[in-house]
């Protein structure tokens, strides 16, 4: 983090006066508790139809380390609440007919089309960290305003003061009410406002694998799975195949040997891919290297240190994991995925 609190409004002195990430944290936690998930949003969602819809849908505190785990949902699709999609079976240069429209009511219920963002608060190193799904995205900079307007249109303060001024519309000339959010700080009655903002903060580990690997990697070792449908214009082989199995649709597994001299920044992206793409279940998609033209393969999967969690797969009727199910397990192997952060570097990174 870059800045959590409340902090003075003078130009010579705009430090931070009063809070902090945990109590910031914590005030949202208990604001959103118990709420119905449409009224998760802090500003009037018909008001704003272009704005970045984002919404509380589980959370979890830990009351000894006092992390917190929010699992946010970012909507897709217009004010109508309809996404769009194109049909899998569609060609390329088809005209527009194998498009598809879903929309916003499912078995006569609205629903709010999205996916999640899962974000880790940790308040001992002043530290949000986004964890990564398949399932999941990332919107650290609309997640910071969306934090921002809870505290200042929603979270109560002692000391707040909200005033309404009238004003009018240049562009239609319609009454506006604008509303101009005040903090007074305790004894010195300091003007404050309140500031949630944070920069991108990138771990050592992966530069440290990709310059590690860069100087001894001699080629690049690719397991994949391929799947091809009966027609004529395969291989005799694979015809005889499909008439003595009578499958239409089968796979193939695929190993490629490459020769390769690879930059740091290249091995970083390799290892972003595999990271992402990489499923502990299957047996045989992989990534791995060989080095000084050995013939024995490392897999990305065992060598390669990284900040990562394992859990079980989300079954068909879910979309999301719960906070307490992700922070659990983050809270586990706290110590090794936060080794990173106990240096002095991360310390002396606090708020100002």
């Amino acid at each position: 983090m870059s800045a959590c609190g409340f902090y003075s409004t003078k130009v010579k002195d705009p430090s931070r006066v009063e809070g902090s990430l945990e109590e910031t944290i914590s005030s949202f936690c208990a604001w959103v508790k118990d709420r119905d998930f449409s009224q998760t949003v802090p500003w009037d969602v018909q008001s704003h139809p272009k704005r970045v819809q984002i919404y509380c849908k589980s959370i979890a505190q830990d009351p000894d380390t006092k992390d917190a785990l929010l699992v946010l949902w970012k909507r897709f699709g217009d004010d109508s609440g309809q996404v769009s999609g194109i049909s899998p079976d569609a060609k390329v240069g088809q005209d527009n007919s194998d498009s598809i429209k879903i929309d916003h009511k499912v078995k006569g219920q609205s629903a709010i089309f999205g996916q999640p963002m899962y974000y880790w608060v940790i308040p001992e190193y002043n530290v949000i960290a986004t964890v990564n799904f398949p399932h999941s995205c990332a919107a650290t900079k609309d997640v910071c305003e969306y934090i921002k307007r809870c505290i200042d249109y929603r979270i109560k303060h002692p000391r707040k003061t909200i005033k309404e001024v009238e004003g009018v519309n240049p562009n239609n000339g319609d009454a506006v009410i604008k509303k101009i959010v005040t903090y007074k700080s305790g004894e010195t009655k300091v003007n404050m406002r309140f500031k949630f903002q944070a920069h991108t903060k990138e771990l050592d580990s992966r530069k440290a694998n990709a310059k590690r690997l860069s100087d001894t990697i001699s080629h690049l070792v690719i397991r994949d799975t391929i799947s091809t449908t009966k027609s004529d214009d395969k291989d005799p082989f694979f015809r005889i195949w499909s008439k003595i199995n009578n499958k239409k649709k089968f796979s193939k597994h695929i190993e490629i040997i490459e020769e390769v001299s690879l930059t740091p920044d290249e091995v970083s992206d390799i290892i972003e891919i595999h990271d992402f793409e990489y499923n502990p279940s299957n047996k045989w998609n992989n990534i791995g290297f060989r080095e000084g033209g050995q013939e024995h393969t490392k897999w990305f999967s065992k060598y390669v240190s990284r900040e990562h969690i394992l859990l079980k797969p989300l079954g068909a009727k879910f979309n999301y994991y719960s906070a307490k199910t992700v922070l659990d397990k983050l809270v586990k192997d706290r110590s090794d995925l936060l080794l990173q952060f106990c240096s002095e570097e991360y310390k002396i990174d606090a708020l100002g």
